[in-house]
């Protein structure tokens, strides 16, 4: 087995100056290798426990065990080290399912 680690900072995209890139950021270029292998799971790492249905420094804010296309959630501001924050990784995780990928999950890796 093969497990890809990606940046997309040292990645060149063939279509960099078009309206509609390919990736924008490391989480859409995971989801978008990670279909392009058939891969059956997508681990994304993140600061935070997993995805929270509201920022995690708000009172109440609770880890969403399984996370579908219906459920809401609001992503709280993007941390300063990276681009997308929450909101992207949860995105290109739907993107990656819709795409074929059996599983994402989305933790610290402290666990």
């Amino acid at each position: 087995h093969i497990v890809p680690i990606l940046n997309e900072n040292d990645v060149v995209s063939a279509n960099q100056m078009d309206d509609d890139p390919v990736f924008l950021d490391n989480d859409s270029l995971a989801a978008l290798v990670a279909m392009e292998t058939n891969a059956q799971l997508l681990v994304y790492l993140t600061n935070v426990p997993g995805v929270f249905d509201r920022p995690p420094c708000e009172e109440g804010a609770e880890i969403i065990e399984e996370f579908t296309e219906d459920t809401v959630f609001r992503a709280g501001s993007k941390s300063l080290q990276g681009r997308g924050g929450m909101a992207a990784k949860v995105g290109a995780a739907v993107t990656a399912v819709k795409g074929g990928v059996n599983a994402v999950v989305i933790t610290s890796g402290e666990d």
